[in-house]
């Protein structure tokens, strides 16, 4: 940033304190001039690290965001580290090279401060809420996968020279606090007697017991965590659930990528699969009169199908086209024999990363319905009966899931077997 910034010591902000900043901020006094209205400032936040404030002038208005030294979930007991809002202003800009249509602009950056300054979204709303509504988005399929192989593409070894990468991979090899909630709230926690696990009970206490005493569960489960601490195919974002999408009918952005890192791309791509899916199962409790919502569980599952379809279509569209990284380099492949072997090497790769996914969403649904950080989508569900019925349906599937892995082939066998949970038996 070229504009002046004030120099001052990290302090926690408030309305006036932040009111104060934006006043002696250059760049923030640009943004907000003109016009008599008063700067309105209010307090949004309602995630489980960071404060968040809506910043208002008139018809201009910023997002802006502080991290904490802790986890705000945790009521200030637990530290954290500052660091993360450096990573998720680069993963902002790294989206942006490729993908700015998709991402929130970046308007200002305090390091000393942790604040990051962002367009404010409107009239978009978070996914996870539209989709308890019923609302349908037509293009978010089309968005996502473009996003998704976009942004894997330019991150690998397929776009980027060796050096370049492993610097890359280094700079965010440092979000080291954040990989650890990950692992151990995804891949640890809801196997064991953890007392930050909670679920429906007595409704889920036999799936429960089950899972933990499940060693092919525990093993399927421990090989995801292993690949997820030691492959760095692609940067990732790290939390890419329904809560991590704010969109409209015909607009998708992606926030909040705090947690990224470099990992496998499965991993994206299964959390988001995975909160899918617990939306599908959600669908049942709402419905007030039996398939009042059938058509929207329809959509939900062919927007499944669609994300994925869309991402493999584009990222062998980029690697076959696109040949600039050290991986399976264009100088070796300029015959038409060789240019078939690099199509078989795409598909092979994609069929890794599917059966990435499979597991990796799998892992995401144990978590969110037997752990910790559980989401709205279940935990809106009055009914102890109904929410503990959706649940055990999620529970069925993603230990398949987990434990099949590469044994579903395909999005459509995934459907059809999210079809066959809920079949009246």
């Amino acid at each position: 940033m070229t504009a002046s910034v004030p120099s001052r010591a990290y302090a926690e902000l408030n309305e006036m304190s932040l009111a104060a900043y934006i006043a002696e901020t250059a760049e923030l006094q640009a943004f907000f001039a003109g016009g008599d209205d008063r700067l309105e400032i209010t307090e949004i936040g309602d995630g489980n690290l960071n404060l968040v404030f809506h910043v208002r002038r008139g018809r201009r208005a910023l997002a802006i965001k502080q991290a904490l030294p802790y986890a705000r979930v945790s009521g200030g007991s637990r530290t954290l580290t500052r660091e993360r809002i450096h990573f998720e202003k680069l993963a902002l800009e790294q989206a942006a090279r490729r993908t700015p249509e998709h991402v929130p602009a970046i308007h200002h950056f305090n390091d000393e401060l942790s604040l990051l300054c962002l367009e404010f979204l409107e009239p978009h709303i978070i996914m996870r809420k539209g989709m308890m509504a019923g609302t349908v988005y037509p293009h978010f399929a089309e968005h996502m996968a473009r996003f998704l192989a976009e942004g894997f593409f330019a991150t690998s070894d397929l776009a980027l020279k060796a050096a370049e990468k492993r610097l890359m991979a280094a700079r965010f090899s440092r979000n080291t606090e954040l990989c650890e909630i990950t692992e151990r709230l995804i891949f640890t926690e809801p196997y064991t007697d953890s007392p930050h696990n909670r679920w429906t009970s007595p409704a889920l206490d036999e799936a429960v017991a089950a899972i933990r005493a499940d060693t092919a569960l525990k093993l399927a489960v421990s090989r995801l965590k292993l690949r997820f601490m030691t492959c760095s195919e692609a940067l990732l974002h790290g939390d890419l659930h329904t809560g991590s999408i704010m969109l409209t009918e015909t607009d998708t952005r992606v926030i909040d990528p705090e947690f990224a890192v470099f990992g496998p791309m499965g991993f994206d791509i299964g959390v988001l699969v995975g909160n899918l899916l617990l939306s599908f199962f959600a669908q049942y409790a709402y419905e007030r009169e039996p398939d009042e919502r059938h058509a929207y569980r329809q959509w939900i599952l062919a927007t499944i199908e669609a994300l994925w379809d869309g991402f493999a279509a584009r990222f062998a569209e980029l690697w076959l086209k696109e040949q600039t990284g050290d991986a399976f380099p264009a100088s070796l492949f300029d015959t038409r024999d060789a240019r078939a072997g690099l199509e078989d090497e795409c598909r092979l790769c994609l069929e890794r990363v599917l059966a990435d996914t499979m597991g990796f969403a799998g892992a995401e649904m144990i978590r969110r319905v037997t752990g910790r950080a559980q989401n709205i989508d279940l935990e809106s569900i009055a009914d102890p009966a109904r929410k503990g019925h959706s649940e055990g349906l999620a529970l069925e599937l993603a230990r398949h899931m987990v434990t099949a892995g590469g044994g579903i082939g395909s999005m459509k066998e995934l459907t059809s077997l999210a079809h066959r949970v809920v079949r009246p038996r």
